[in-house]
């Protein structure tokens, strides 16, 4: 990831721990699908002739997978809602003293 946006110069870290809320909707959102996806299956007991043991790991590596697949997008979602309640702007570059 940038440090900063090529455009404008807005940097993406403003300060230590800005991410938190990013991590958070990820996991919610891995956890929602994992939990809805399991659940629907229930309906379908006899689907997969897998033993227990390997339902578990096919789930793990689901939300693994996932997880690490809504990375970007859950921080460009925690970037445009922090954008969009809190505006910040590049700062302007020192002017050299003459």
């Amino acid at each position: 990831m940038l440090s900063s946006c090529p455009e404008c110069g807005l940097s993406y870290f403003p300060e230590q721990g800005y991410y938190l809320g990013a991590m958070i909707i990820n996991y919610v959102v891995t956890t929602a699908c994992v939990v809805t996806i399991f659940l629907v299956s229930l309906v379908f007991p006899d689907f997969t002739t897998l033993s227990t043991n390997e339902k578990i790991l096919l789930w793990m590596a689901f939300a693994i997978v996932l997880s690490l697949s809504l990375v970007r997008h859950s921080y460009s979602f925690w970037l445009g809602i922090d954008f969009w309640i809190k505006p910040r702007w590049p700062e302007a570059p020192a002017k050299e003293a003459i």
